[in-house]
């Protein structure tokens, strides 16, 4: 059994990156998790497969029987909400049926954040996070832009920030080992209807700027959110987010954890054209790994 270090390092093993199958994803391609499970080619893009809490209990049956399979399957995480009761035995659950990572987001609508105060609730964020390594799972804690239209990025910038620094703060009181989880995150882009769409390189410079300033110190990796973006636009912006972080040579891995970008394509495939999906999933894999790689900075020779 991994530990959890052991399976940060397996998610953000290059040049790999996480399919999200949530509800978008799923609306899209009602087969997505599926179609991820028995795609074996997926595996050279992807390492892990977030799951909706209730398409993890659908799928337990067929991951049972493609663990018996001598193919490389991903890791396979659930997403949970850190409210209500039974926290815990959630987690012992999610562990008995096989989850390697635990997913939890805790956001508030615009409309409901106070004067002042950030759009997660961090004190819930970082709970659970704490709970969820005591069982022996890594936490992966998402912080998503709110969609706030045609914002600047500066303005979306400081929004994500100010969230970021509120997580790090609260995981530090809590006493989370900050080694042993991976934070999602959305970049830092213009909102979709703003009239100047920020180019690659500047997504890159306030992506990174944000992560200096507030990403908890001893954190492996950072998983970025392609949040609405065309598969295009998001493997551009990766690429550049992936360059320059090669090139400043920060001390954390940045990868990818999409979801809809990754699954448009296969959503055009004929409804019982399973292969057609299939091939489409595994090319915008392959695109969005190769943004992670194209432009890194070679390694000097004998490092």
């Amino acid at each position: 059994m991994r530990t959890i270090e052991e399976t940060a390092a397996a998610i953000l093993a290059p040049p790999k990156g996480m399919l999200v199958a949530d509800e978008y994803a799923e609306a899209l391609v009602p087969s997505t998790a599926e179609l991820a499970l028995r795609e074996t080619a997926l595996t050279d893009h992807i390492s892990a497969l977030l799951l909706t809490a209730e398409t993890f209990a659908a799928t337990l049956p067929l991951r049972r029987q493609l663990s018996e399979s001598p193919d490389e399957l991903p890791l396979v995480g659930v997403r949970m909400a850190p409210t209500g009761t039974g926290v815990r035995d959630r987690l012992v659950e999610a562990a008995r049926d096989g989850a390697s990572f635990v997913e939890w987001r805790a956001h508030l609508s615009p409309l409901d954040v106070p004067h002042g105060a950030t759009h997660i609730e961090a004190d819930k964020l970082a709970s659970a996070a704490a709970a969820t390594q005591a069982e022996g799972l890594l936490p992966v804690l998402t912080i998503a832009m709110p969609d706030l239209g045609s914002s600047s990025i500066t303005v979306n910038q400081a929004t994500t920030t100010n969230a970021l620094l509120a997580l790090r703060d609260q995981l530090q009181r809590t006493g989370v080992d900050a080694r042993q989880l991976l934070i999602r995150l959305n970049m830092v882009v213009a909102g979709l209807s703003h009239p100047s769409p920020a180019a690659p390189d500047q997504v890159a410079r306030q992506t990174l700027q944000l992560l200096e300033w507030a990403l908890p110190s001893g954190t492996p990796g950072v998983l970025l959110l392609s949040g609405g973006q065309s598969l295009d636009q998001a493997c551009a912006n990766l690429g550049a987010v992936s360059a320059l972080a090669a090139k400043q040579g920060v001390p954390w891995r940045v990868t990818f954890g999409f979801s809809r970008a990754l699954v448009a394509a296969a959503s055009g495939a004929p409804g019982d054209d399973d292969a057609a999906a299939r091939k489409a999933l595994v090319q915008s894999a392959r695109r969005a790994s190769e943004s992670t790689t194209a432009a890194r900075v070679p390694e000097k020779a004998g490092s």
